[in-house]
């Protein structure tokens, strides 16, 4: 028969998993478990890895905010269902993204992503709509930027 892995090993695949990119305390007890680690053991060793702060949900919630945000495709939508998925508990989320997200203005990255799309066809009005919605963003922006005829960037000139 086989042995269930030692909290020893169990603590090395972590390590091992955690060297390679970081993970929440979840993804980290979902792949553990698929080793055929025990409960108690798992729970151990998230526990040490949390005291030794090689584990910390907090960390990976910035990360991949700051990542969604340097990359500037998603809504906030998107990236809170993202770290969700993740396994990363709402409080944490919500802490971490009035902090991080204070300062941004998400109508100004639909607007970067419009500018790929000729909004003067109606077809890739509809599309970038639809893109729009697929990454995350909320209703009310992307009506806000259909109905925009100028980049924001653009100022009218004025009247001479």
């Amino acid at each position: 028969m086989n042995q269930p892995p030692s909290k020893k090993t169990a603590y090395i695949w972590a390590l091992r998993y955690l060297a390679q990119q970081e993970l929440s305390q979840e993804e980290l007890r979902r792949r553990l478990h698929r080793r055929h680690v025990e409960y108690d053991v798992v729970e151990e060793v998230i526990h040490q890895l949390q005291l030794d702060g090689s584990l910390n949900d907090r960390r990976v919630a910035e990360q991949a905010i700051f990542g969604s945000l340097r990359r500037a495709r998603q809504g906030p939508l998107a990236i809170k269902q993202k770290l969700a998925q993740r396994g990363i508990d709402h409080e944490t989320v919500d802490s971490v993204w009035a902090a991080a997200t204070g300062d941004v203005d998400w109508l100004i990255i639909a607007e970067g992503i419009k500018e790929r799309y000729d909004m003067k066809d109606p077809r890739q009005r509809a599309r970038c709509a639809r893109y729009l919605a697929r990454q995350g963003f909320p209703s009310a922006i992307i009506r806000t930027v259909l109905a925009m005829e100028e980049p924001l960037e653009k100022e009218r000139e004025p009247w001479l």
